[in-house]
C-alpha cells in the first residue's frame, strides 16, 4: 500500500482546501511534514485512519451521538465567530498492488449539518493503472469495502504504522511494553479469525443436537441465556465507559486548560509585570522618537525624491553653470594679470638698463603682449548661466540633491521598519499587560480548579468501578463457556454424533496447534527483528546480546552477553522510548504487510544521540513510504539536512492567528540557504 494523497477541506484548522501530494519513490521514501504546536499536524495525522474507518477509528467505543459531536467540531470554525463552514471533508488516495494488478483507490468521507443532525457519506472510487480517470465502485465492492479495508489494514496492525512519539514515551514511561505487543499480535497472527472459527464449530454442534439431550438441552439454554445477559451488561456498561471517558476527558481538557491559565497568569506574568511596565514605557519613548524622526525627514528634502528625473537635471544644469561660471573667473584673472604686466611694460623704468632703442622697446613689448594674448582663455559669450549660484550655494544645493536622492529615502525605509518592529512589540505588551488577572480572579480560578479535579475524580472512580464490573462479566462469561464446552461433550456421547464430536475436535486440535506452531514461529522473528532493531537505535550497541519474549504472557527479557537478565529498570529514558519505538519496527516488520509509516512527533524528549539515531537510522529505513509530522525544534536544521538525499518532499502548516486557520505549502522551515522562511 502507498499513500498517494492526503485532501483536507476546511477540516479542524484547515481553512479551505488543503492537499498534501505524497508520492515518494524507493530511494526518497520520506515525506516531512512541518508545523508548530497548534498549527495541524495531529489533525492530519488522525484523519488518514477517520478517513478510511469512520467510527470505528475512535480510540474508546463511542456512542452515534459521540461520535458525531466529534464530527460537529471538526468542521472549520472561521475565527472571531460562531460561524462554521458547510461542511467538512478528508479524501485520502492510494495505491494497492493485489493479484497482479496495481489499483488506486480514492476515498472520501465527508459530513455536514442538515434539518435532521449531522449528515455523513463516504464515497469510494478506484481506477487500475491503465485507467484514467476514478470510477465508483460496483454494488458487490461496496458492499464489502469495510471489510477490505479491515483486511487490508486490520485495526490492531494499524497501530503499529501510524504512531506518535508521545504515545511511546507513555508506553516507555509506564512500562507496556508487554501490552503493546499483546495488544498487536492477535492481529497480527489473525487469531481472532481462529477464535471465530472455534466458535462457530460450536454453534454448529449445538444445532446438530440429538433428541435424546433434552435436560442438557434445558442446560444449554440457561448457561446460554446467562452468558447473554453477562455480554449484553458489558455492551450497556461499554456504552456507559465510553460516555463517562468522554466526560472524563472532556473535565481533563478543561483541568489542563486552567492549569495552563492559572500557571501563566499567577506565576511568569506576577514575577515580570513590573519589567513589562518598563519595557512598554521605553518602547512607546523610542516608537514617538522614531515618528519624529520620520516626521522631520518627511518635511525636509525626502518630497524632492518623488521627481528623480528633475533632481538629475537640475544636478547637470548646476555643474554646467559651475563650468561657466569657472572659465569666466579664469579669463578675468587672466586679463587682470595682462593689465598689470602691460602697465610695467609701459612704465618709464621698465626698459632702463637694456640698452634698447625706442624701435625695439615698441616691437619688443608687441611681441609680448600678442604672445601672451594667444594663451587667454576665451569664455563663450553665447552660453550664459542658468542659475547664477556661487561655488558655496552649488555645494550646499548639491549636498541636498544627495540627501533626496539617497540618504532621505534610505532613512525612511530604516525608520519605517524599525517602527513597524516596535509597534508588533508595543501591541504584545500591551496584550500581555491588558490580560493581567488580579488576585481575586486568579482565586476564582483556583477554586474552580478544585471542583474540576473533584468532579474529575468521582468520574474516574466510576469509571474503574465499571471496569471492575466489566472483568467481572467477562470472568463469569468465561466460566460459562467452560460449562457449555462441558454439556457439548455430554450432549454427543450418543453413538450417532460421536463422528462429528471426532471431527469437530480433531479440528479444534488442528487450529490449537497451527495456532501454537504460527505463534512460535512469529515470536522467533519478533525477537530477532527487535535484537536487530535494537542494538540500530541504541548508543550502547553491545548492552543487549539476546532479547526472548514469554509466549504467554507476552512479556519481554533482556539478556547481556554473559546470560545475565537486564533489568527494563536500568535503561534511561531515552534508552526505553528506543526500546518501545524498536518493538512498534519490529511488530510491523514481523506482520509482513508492505504498509506506510506515518509518525508523528518521532523525537519526543529524546536526547542527541538517540535523535540522531531516529534520523540517520531509522526514518529512511522504516518502510518504503514514512510520513514525519514534526517541529522546527525535533527536525532542526541539521537533522533537515542529513534527511534531505531521502525526501521526496515537504510541507509546512502555516497558523495565523488573525483568521483562526492553517494552511500548507511546499518546503520546510528553511530555503536551500539556511534562512528561516516559515512563521513559527
Amino acid at each position: 500500500m502507498l499513500l498517494t494523497k492526503i485532501i483536507l477541506q476546511d477540516y479542524g484548522v484547515y481553512r479551505g482546501k488543503n492537499e498534501f501530494d505524497l508520492a515518494c519513490t524507493a530511494d526518497k521514501p520520506i515525506i516531512l511534514v512541518g508545523g508548530t504546536n497548534g498549527a495541524g499536524k495531529t489533525t492530519l495525522f488522525e484523519s488518514v485512519m477517520l478517513c478510511l474507518y469512520g467510527i470505528s477509528s475512535m480510540e474508546r467505543r463511542c456512542t452515534k451521538k459521540a461520535y458525531e459531536q466529534f464530527l460537529s467540531k471538526k468542521i472549520h470554525r472561521y475565527a472571531g465567530s460562531s460561524t462554521q463552514a458547510d461542511f467538512a471533508s478528508v479524501t485520502v488516495q492510494f495505491r494497492f498492488f493485489h493479484a497482479g494488478r496495481e489499483t488506486e483507490y480514492r476515498v472520501k468521507r465527508m459530513w455536514g449539518r442538515t434539518d435532521d443532525g449531522l449528515e455523513e457519506r463516504l464515497l469510494v472510487h478506484k481506477r487500475h493503472a491503465d485507467g484514467e480517470q476514478f470510477l465508483p465502485l460496483d454494488m458487490v465492492e461496496e458492499s464489502y469495502w469495510q471489510s477490505f479495508i479491515k483486511d487490508l489494514i486490520p485495526k490492531g496492525v494499524a497501530n503499529m504504522f501510524f504512531f506518535d512519539g508521545e504515545k511511546v514515551v507513555e508506553i516507555a514511561r509506564e512500562g507496556k511494553e508487554d501490552f503493546a505487543i499483546k495488544e498487536s499480535f492477535k492481529s497480527l497472527l489473525g487469531l481472532d479469525i481462529i477464535e471465530q472459527l472455534r466458535a462457530d464449530l460450536q454453534v454448529n454442534l449445538v444445532r446438530n443436537l440429538t433428541k435424546g439431550g433434552g435436560r442438557l438441552q434445558d442446560d444449554y439454554e440457561k448457561y446460554k441465556a446467562e452468558k447473554d445477559e453477562y455480554s449484553a451488561s458489558n455492551a450497556r456498561l461499554a456504552e456507559r465507559l465510553a460516555q463517562k471517558q468522554n466526560e472524563l476527558d472532556s473535565l481533563q481538557a478543561e483541568i489542563e486548560l486552567l492549569e495552563a491559565r492559572v500557571s501563566k497568569l499567577g506565576g511568569e506574568f506576577a514575577s515580570g509585570r513590573e519589567s513589562a511596565k518598563e519595557s512598554l514605557a521605553a518602547k512607546r519613548s523610542e516608537y514617538a522618537h522614531l515618528e519624529k524622526s520620520i516626521q522631520e525627514n518627511c518635511s525636509g528634502y525626502l518630497p524632492f525624491s518623488l521627481v528623480p528625473e528633475r533632481l538629475e537635471e537640475v544636478r547637470s544644469g548646476m555643474e554646467e553653470d559651475q563650468r561657466v561660471l569657472q572659465e569666466r573667473l579664469g579669463a578675468r584673472a587672466v586679463a587682470s594679470e595682462l593689465g598689470r604686466i602691460k602697465s610695467r611694460m609701459e612704465s618709464d623704468g621698465f626698459w632702463d638698463g637694456l640698452n634698447l632703442g625706442g624701435e625695439a622697446i615698441r616691437n619688443t613689448r608687441e611681441r609680448v603682449l600678442r604672445l601672451l594674448g594667444e594663451g587667454t582663455i576665451t569664455p563663450d559669450k553665447d552660453r550664459g548661466e542658468v542659475f547664477g549660484f556661487s561655488s558655496a550655494q552649488a555645494a550646499r544645493i548639491f549636498r541636498a540633491i544627495d540627501e533626496a536622492g539617497h540618504s532621505a529615502p534610505d532613512r525612511l525605509t530604516q525608520d519605517t521598519q524599525a517602527l513597524v518592529v516596535l509597534g508588533d512589540e508595543i501591541q504584545r505588551l500591551e496584550r500581555t499587560l491588558a490580560s493581567a488577572a488580579s488576585d481575586d480572579e486568579i482565586g476564582q480560578m483556583v477554586s474552580e480548579l478544585g471542583r474540576l479535579s473533584a468532579q474529575s475524580g468521582e468520574v474516574r472512580t466510576e469509571i474503574n468501578h465499571m471496569e471492575g464490573k466489566v472483568s467481572s462479566n467477562a470472568a463469569m462469561c468465561t466460566h460459562i463457556n467452560a460449562r457449555l464446552r462441558d454439556i457439548v461433550t455430554q450432549m454427543y456421547q450418543d453413538e450417532k454424533s460421536k463422528e462429528k464430536v471426532r471431527l469437530t475436535q480433531n479440528v479444534q486440535a488442528v487450529l490449537d496447534e497451527l495456532l501454537e506452531k504460527i505463534k512460535a514461529g512469529k515470536l522467533r522473528l519478533l525477537e530477532q527483528y527487535l535484537l536487530e532493531n535494537t542494538r540500530l537505535l541504541m548508543r550502547k550497541k553491545q548492552l543487549i546480546e539476546r532479547i526472548e519474549i514469554d509466549p504467554d504472557t507476552f512479556g519481554v527479557c533482556l539478556f547481556s552477553a554473559d546470560d545475565a537478565l537486564i533489568p527494563t529498570d536500568i535503561l534511561s529514558e531515552g534508552e526505553k522510548q528506543m526500546f518501545v519505538t524498536a518493538i512498534l519496527w519490529a511488530l510491523a516488520k514481523t506482520s509482513g504487510r508492505p504498509l506506510p509509516f506515518m509518525i508523528d512527533t518521532p523525537l519526543a524528549r529524546l536526547d542527541e544521540g538517540h535523535r540522531t539515531n531516529i534520523v540517520e537510522k531509522f526514518l529512511p529505513l522504516a518502510s518504503h513510504q514514512a510520513v514525519v509530522f514534526s517541529t522546527d525544534k525535533e527536525i532542526e536544521r541539521e537533522y533537515y539536512e542529513a534527511l534531505g538525499p531521502y525526501i521526496a518532499r515537504s510541507y509546512v502548516m502555516e497558523f495565523s492567528e488573525q483568521d483562526g486557520s492553517t494552511r500548507c505549502r511546499e518546503g520546510y522551515f528553511w530555503n536551500e540557504e539556511g534562512e528561516k522562511v516559515a512563521a513559527v
